[in-house]
């Protein structure tokens, strides 16, 4: 498929946005690159600490603070005792929020191994609009004449006018936005 560019009106220098990111005969700059890069992955589904590895964390550090809290009180006072009394009675109010800490974190471990892998991570409808806004991202081109991107008319899916020349700094918004115009809730049906 050749396309014309809505700036210059030729097809000569035009590319697709994927094949001009890949050309190693005319590499773009970075900045342009960033800017023409495709879609972002979503984030991991759920990545964050569960609330049981949380809930220890937090009883681990109230203990620890306890603990410190307790021999700044009394240190004076092991003055007679014996060598390992005094070690163990400093080194005890450590022991119970160590122990704490490492249940957080073998809790933490079971429930990263049990949790499914799901390929390509995020939710389900993260997952579904990427794959949309990489559909979106593959339909533009580039003119490398005049550095502009631009949708030709259709490419996106039948039926879906041309875009205007869009400078590159503009070209994330617009893959964004002609997705959810082109598959969103409010798309109009394809008339054949």
């Amino acid at each position: 498929m050749s396309a014309t560019c809505p700036q210059c009106a030729t097809p000569d220098r035009s590319v697709p946005v994927s094949h001009a990111l890949g050309d190693t005969a005319q590499p773009l700059d970075e900045p342009l690159r960033a800017l023409l890069s495709p879609p972002p992955e979503p984030p991991p589904a759920g990545e964050g600490l569960s609330g049981a590895a949380i809930a220890l964390s937090v009883l681990a550090a109230v203990f620890c603070l306890l603990g410190v809290l307790s021999l700044v009180r009394n240190r004076e006072e092991l003055a007679g005792y014996d060598p390992a009394y005094r070690t163990g009675y400093l080194m005890g109010p450590f022991v119970l929020p160590l122990i704490l800490l490492a249940i957080a974190a073998i809790v933490e471990v079971v429930k990263r191994n049990r949790r499914p892998r799901v390929s390509g991570a995020g939710s389900p409808e993260e997952v579904a609009r990427r794959k949309q806004h990489l559909l979106v991202w593959q339909a533009g081109w580039l003119c490398r004449r005049c550095r502009v991107a631009y949708f030709p008319e259709e490419s996106i899916r039948p039926g879906f006018p041309a875009s205007p020349a869009i400078p590159p700094e503009q070209f994330p918004f617009w893959v964004m936005t002609a997705a959810e115009r082109a598959f969103g809730p409010d798309a109009r049906p394809v008339v054949s």
